[in-house]
């Protein structure tokens, strides 16, 4: 879970720094840069995977207005000028425990970390990497730090489930000094229950092609659980072709819904067997009987002789029918309710446009989902409570509505003079309701009402009231 981001240099996003609790919505018009948050928190995941060199974590994000892609584009840009350094810092939380890629189990020494990552771009030497690590750290965040931080966005039980860890640790994980990147020696417990015995390793920065970070294994523990927390940061596209598909038997044991969403009927499966205690068909016919009153039974059709499983949804006039007949909207709010009930897809979900597809009337109950789908900060987290995370984008004013304002951003176009370009350059900069928690660091950052204006819930239409103040609530037309 991401508790704090800063990022400087990267596409649009020039000295942001956001809060982040278990559930965020950044609203925007089109075009502001919204998305560049959502493409630097999957580059950096890609970073951490250990299948991408930095090069090619690079050329796989879309790129702006340009038909082929190039590692350039990722480096901030006014005009024809580049900017040739990037950086990122990240407060996160990570799992206590986790199995690696070989089925062993780490366990980190403490929970509560910070990452930090600069980058550099080297256009004419071909004898260096194109983008060059200049500092990579991983380091701890004092026990009682992140007590303060957490403190203003959950209880005291959920607090205490997630900081876990030894107090009083001050060496860092990786450190960089003098161009050389440092993997130390770690004390949390890997697979054996022993020690981690990881011999601290050292490695020269302008030669590394990935991360050294992605190369890790429970042999270090507490960066592993690191590198296993940002592995787990996913875009969700769910494409309604993936959604429609049908799942091969064979597929159940270790089905997750995909990114695109594959594997629905598999998944589903799964958690049928696995939460006997519960009807899970139930539960799921009982959310999604929110946005489609008509609906009578979801299941998932077992096909004997072909070895396959296809979702089936049963309205209340009898109507049997297939995931292939089903509206996009319908697959897609099931997909997240069934997400919300898998504690194996935990991590951080990143999600655009969640409206799509989703009659107006109906905006508020796919927002209620998606909070749902986040961990709930009133309770410890557990099985039933995983630690997920939940960032959206938007740009309609019906789910800016549904959100609460400490859970908003909005995200604008802002100007700042550079003295070394002689010029103003614009940037994507964010804004947070000044009455909320976000707010105090952020105190120049403050949503005025001409930020919020077109958002505003007009009159005549209820609030929502689910004990907390929405935007519908806290602002008003008689404000402007």
């Amino acid at each position: 879970m991401i508790t704090r981001i800063k990022i400087n240099g990267f596409k649009s996003l020039l000295q942001t720094e956001l809060l982040f609790g278990p559930f965020t919505c950044i609203a925007g018009e089109n075009a502001v840069g919204k998305s560049n948050l959502f493409d630097a928190i999957i580059f950096l995941s890609k970073l951490a995977e250990g299948n991408y060199t930095i090069q090619q974590a690079a050329k796989s994000l879309r790129s702006e207005n340009q038909k082929h892609s190039n590692i350039k584009d990722i480096f901030f840009r006014s005009g024809s000028h580049y900017f040739n350094k990037m950086s990122f810092e990240i407060d996160m939380i990570v799992s206590e425990k986790a199995e690696d890629d070989l089925g062993q189990l780490a366990e980190a020494t403490i929970t509560s970390l910070q990452y930090k990552l600069e980058l550099k771009l080297n256009e004419n030497d071909e004898e260096r990497e194109s983008i060059e690590i200049i500092e990579e750290s991983l380091t701890p965040i004092k026990i009682t730090d992140a007590r303060e931080q957490l403190s203003v966005r959950g209880k005291k039980e959920w607090v205490n489930s997630i900081l876990k860890g030894r107090r009083g640790i001050k060496t860092p994980f990786i450190s960089t000094k003098d161009g050389r990147i440092k993997l130390h020696q770690d004390m949390g417990k890997n697979g054996n229950g022993r020690s981690g015995k990881g011999r601290s390793t050292e490695y020269i920065a302008e030669k590394m092609p990935r991360t050294l970070l992605s190369t890790v294994t429970s042999e270090s523990p507490t960066a592993f659980l690191a590198r296993h927390e940002m592995r787990n940061w996913v875009m969700l596209q769910l494409e309604p072709g993936a959604l429609r598909q049908p799942d091969s038997i064979f597929e159940v044991k270790n089905a997750k819904i995909s990114a695109n969403g594959y594997h629905v009927p598999a998944t589903l499966y799964r958690l049928l067997n696995e939460k006997k205690e519960r009807d899970i068909f139930q539960l799921l016919t009982n959310k999604v009987k929110e946005l489609v009153s008509a609906v009578d039974e979801i299941s998932v059709e077992k096909d004997e002789k072909r070895d396959l499983l296809t979702l089936q949804i049963r309205f209340k006039d009898g109507l049997s029918l297939p995931a292939h007949s089903l509206s996009d909207g319908t697959l897609r709010f099931l997909a997240l309710a069934i997400i919300r009930e898998d504690s194996e897809h935990g991590g951080l979900i990143c999600l655009e446009e969640p409206e799509n597809g989703i009659h107006p009337d109906k905006i508020k109950e796919m927002v209620q989902l998606l909070e749902d789908v986040a961990t709930e900060i009133e309770y410890e987290v557990d099985e039933d409570n995983p630690l997920r995370q939940v960032i959206i984008n938007t740009h309609s004013p019906a789910v800016v509505n549904a959100v609460s304002t400490n859970s908003l951003y909005i995200a604008s176009v802002k100007e700042m003079y550079m003295d070394w370009l002689k010029k103003k350059v614009q940037f994507t900069f964010f804004k947070v309701d000044k009455n909320t928690w976000k707010a105090e660091p952020n105190s120049m950052n403050t949503i005025v009402n001409g930020d919020i204006f077109p958002y505003v819930k007009p009159p005549g239409r209820a609030a929502d009231k689910r004990g907390k103040m929405t935007v519908a609530e806290t602002f008003t037309y008689e404000q402007f």
